[in-house]
């Protein structure tokens, strides 16, 4: 059992002095497994005894058990936050690799034949991704048009043209309302591409063009729900790179 889960469940029962020995804790982890008993007693105010007494109301041997569950949930956080910036920067890796490893002919063309660009994005962060593609892709001389808003998505089918290209940029590619639209230009047969988490989705079948991002979600244990968005400008940034030389070699 962790140190948050004993505490939570002896919390009740103990002395003002060691809850505060419980607040320390908690905010100097990293310092209180460096710190001898004697220095522990002086930085709380405490006496020792009270420490090893606060220890078995824990139900630990001892201070030094005490010290030493602290010290092993030390290193194993800081060991997540390793493999968190592994996994990050792996993921950035496996998209760049996976990226230049695809025929975007097809995709390219469709861009160069377009009449105009609509670009969609389905959350908030997927709209400020939607915004960087049209910022990124001006110098293509094509008319750009960042629509966002749930409530813009029946518009959008109503202005989408034949000659049109709708890029949808979703994380989950499973929400509703882009998959109504989705089917509708389909049907329309309005060239379509869709910009999404690297997994099987129902927006990437039913557009005629798909892109992928590989995307990390943070642990739990940090305190946030947040999924790095990185990568979707990563991808924009290397699809409007691969898209000059495509049209340069055309010249």
């Amino acid at each position: 059992m962790r140190f948050e889960e004993l505490m939570n469940r002896y919390y009740q029962t103990f002395s003002e002095n060691e809850k505060y020995v419980c607040r320390y804790i908690v905010e100097h982890k990293k310092d209180c497994c460096k710190k001898s008993i004697d220095e522990f007693a002086k930085e709380c105010h405490v006496s020792k005894t009270m420490l090893v007494r606060f220890a078995k109301k824990l139900s630990l041997p001892g201070f030094g058990e005490l010290k030493a569950m602290i010290r092993l949930e030390t290193e194993e956080q800081m060991a997540v936050q390793d493999r968190l910036l592994e996994d990050v920067t792996g993921s950035y890796h496996k998209m760049i690799d996976d990226f230049y490893k695809r025929d975007l002919t097809g995709l390219f063309e469709k861009i160069r034949a377009a009449g105009r660009i609509l670009i969609y994005g389905s959350g908030s962060a997927q709209s400020h991704v939607a915004s960087e593609f049209k910022r990124i892709f001006l110098p293509a001389n094509k008319p750009m048009f960042h629509i966002y808003g749930h409530d813009m998505v029946t518009a959008l089918c109503k202005s989408a043209k034949h000659d049109d290209l709708v890029v949808i940029i979703s994380l989950t590619g499973e929400e509703k309302s882009i998959l109504a639209l989705a089917e509708y230009l389909r049907l329309k047969q309005i060239p379509s591409v869709s910009i999404t988490r690297m997994q099987n989705n129902s927006l990437a079948y039913l557009c005629g063009e798909n892109l992928y991002i590989h995307s990390i979600r943070i642990p739990m244990e940090y305190g946030i729900d947040y999924e790095i968005v990185t990568p979707y400008f990563i991808l924009i940034e290397l699809l409007f790179l691969r898209y000059q030389i495509f049209i340069n070699e055309r010249k």
